[in-house]
């Protein structure tokens, strides 16, 4: 399997989208890892997060794998407010709080939850 990379600008939007669109489309034809750079990435429109979306479903029905490579905080903000969410589009610092609240939820307690524990035993 062989690794394919593309680079998107700032902005997706109606007025730029075709070329991505065509790009896209023709590495859905292949089986290459994909990788997304998001790196300048911070503003899409409606067209441009549908677009975002479409992709990453279609490659999730077809099993393809997309790493999206260094999403901007903006992007997420605003794919959010657009009603549009990308699981594998994750904010790096995000990640790793949620990942660290995972690891050491077990170690969270409540004072009066474990006060009424406490009285019951």
């Amino acid at each position: 399997m062989s690794e394919q990379t593309i680079k998107l600008d700032s902005e997706l939007t109606i007025r730029n989208i075709q070329p991505i669109f065509a790009q896209l489309s023709e590495l859905l034809t292949h089986d290459e890892e994909l990788h997304i750079d998001a790196s300048q990435l911070t503003r899409v429109d409606t067209a441009g997060a549908q677009l975002l979306y479409l992709f990453s479903q279609t490659c999730a029905s077809r099993s393809l794998r997309v790493n999206w490579l260094d999403c901007q905080p903006e992007l997420q903000i605003n794919l959010e407010n657009l009603g549009i969410n990308i699981p594998e589009i994750a904010i790096p610092e995000l990640q790793a709080e949620l990942e660290n609240l995972s690891i050491n939820i077990s170690e969270i307690t409540i004072p009066e939850l474990q006060a009424e524990l406490d009285e019951e035993k």
